[in-house]
């Protein structure tokens, strides 16, 4: 009994300083649960979108994700090599929505073997189409694989943009449809990275 009140003062501990910081409106709508690692815990709000592959919705569901945007795409790659997602952000630019992308540096432009090539013309399609486009090397793998739409929608998942996870791998992609608050967290990971990244250089 003395030991489940202990632990029950301890919790209120760790909870007070949270509930100070929510009362001075630092973060009213995210909590920061603890410091040292930077989580944070959200209201569920929206509607979830789920698909699988291979060949099971999950490409058709990112492009979904794609061509619903009226604004604003952002997008954290990884193996960036699909060319109907290319199509779509491009078709997303020339309706007046501003893209920018950030790629793996390594995996998509590092060195000049036959798979890279791939890569490097769907970044080079990009840039010709007016998207900002840059690839960073910050990190051993950028290995992120997000796409946030007009600061509103979160699509994530293992699903990495290539003709391989569409058609041949087992991946899983999930959209969190019209939940702002979760879109603002997800920004700011975009835009550390953003600022670690290098502009891609067009090669075609």
């Amino acid at each position: 009994m003395k030991r489940t009140i202990a632990i029950g003062f301890a919790v209120l501990s760790l909870l007070a300083p949270l509930r100070a910081e929510a009362k001075k409106g630092f973060v009213d709508w995210a909590v920061k649960t603890y410091e040292q690692n930077n989580s944070y815990v959200l209201p569920a709000t929206g509607q979830i979108e789920v698909a699988f592959s291979p060949n099971e919705g999950a490409e058709n569901l990112v492009l979904k994700t794609i061509d619903s945007a009226k604004n604003e795409i952002k997008v954290l790659a990884y193996s960036f090599t699909s060319a109907s997602i290319v199509d779509a952000l491009i078709r997303a630019k020339k309706r007046g929505v501003n893209v920018a992308l950030v790629a793996d540096h390594r995996s998509n432009v590092n060195d000049h073997e036959e798979g890279k090539a791939k890569a490097r013309a769907a970044l080079s399609a990009l840039v010709n189409a007016g998207c900002d486009v840059r690839t960073i090397s910050a990190y051993p793998i950028h290995h992120d694989k997000i796409i946030i739409v007009d600061r509103q929608t979160v699509e994530l998942g293992s699903y990495n943009y290539s003709a391989a996870a569409a058609n041949r791998n087992s991946e899983n992609v999930l959209v969190n449809w019209n939940n702002p608050k979760l879109a603002e967290i997800y920004l700011g990971h975009f835009e550390r990275n953003q600022k670690q990244s290098a502009p891609f250089n067009t090669q075609y």
